[in-house]
């Protein structure tokens, strides 16, 4: 079953010593042939929460040292602080003798206070009125057969004739309609094309470097207006700024990520 596979590819088993193991799958493959960064900050993630007990996350920042290949790996855990409001802990990936991304991420419970908000939900159409880009050529396998994806309009870039506005809106959910968590949320702010390629001739792959996502409040059932945007390259390398948004209108992650074009 689809909502299966999530759990099982994003879990580790603990060994008592602060070290969970686990495999890495290419079902969340991106197009360049390796798992996706999401899928790893996701894993990491729910394996680092477990360890610690702790409430829920927050704020997870990843960098990413080394390409990832599927296979057995390692997740080696501390926890820095165990505050009553804050809980902060670090992981490290390794597969072998190769450290393939450093995580710290803070967790903590949920309390009601006061919140403002200044921003507004992408105006999209209904999901059944938007494409699903499978159906006009995208990949159904590796990460794009885990996430659905709806579409207002047609990518340039897909069509040969990028626009040279780096940003795009958009549904996402996981596949098959699977409620979405934290460690998910944190999965979906790094799932889509990076809208840099957007801006045509030397810009078609980015890879991500370091990404920081917060983690403000679970979604209600449904899919995800998602908002990407790139305003700033720099000697080859880019920020990506990210917006997550419910159903109901209600911001529920954002993040940035600093991405190198290859």
């Amino acid at each position: 079953m689809i909502e299966d596979i999530y759990d099982v590819d994003t879990s580790s088993v603990p060994r008592g010593d602060g070290t969970r193991d686990l495999v890495l799958t290419d079902r969340w493959n991106t197009p360049l042939g390796k798992p996706n960064g999401g899928y790893l900050l996701a894993t990491m993630l729910r394996g680092l929460h477990d360890e610690m007990g702790a409430d829920d996350p927050m704020v997870a920042a990843i960098t990413y040292l080394a390409p990832p290949d599927p296979g057995a790996a390692e997740l080696r855990t501390a926890t820095v602080r165990a505050g009553r409001r804050v809980q902060t802990g670090t992981a490290s990936l390794w597969a072998g003798d190769r450290q393939i991304a450093a995580l710290t991420a803070s967790f903590g419970p949920r309390p009601d206070g006061p919140s403002v908000e200044l921003g507004a939900a992408p105006k999209l159409p209904d999901p059944d009125r938007c494409a699903d880009p499978r159906d006009h050529g995208m990949p159904t396998d590796g990460l794009f057969g885990r996430v659905d994806y709806r579409l207002a309009s047609t990518p340039g870039w897909s069509q040969g004739q990028p626009s040279g506005d780096p940003s795009i809106e958009l549904w996402q959910r996981l596949a098959g309609g699977r409620q979405v968590d934290f460690p998910a949320l944190a999965l979906l702010c790094d799932s889509f094309a990076p809208p840099v390629l957007e801006l045509g001739d030397g810009f078609q792959q980015s890879m991500t470097v370091q990404l920081t996502v917060h983690l403000h409040r679970l979604p209600r059932p449904g899919w995800i207006a998602t908002r990407l945007s790139t305003r700033h390259v720099v000697n080859g390398f880019h920020e990506e700024d990210c917006e997550l948004w419910d159903e109901d209108g209600n911001l529920v992650a954002q993040s940035r990520q600093l991405g190198i074009l290859l």
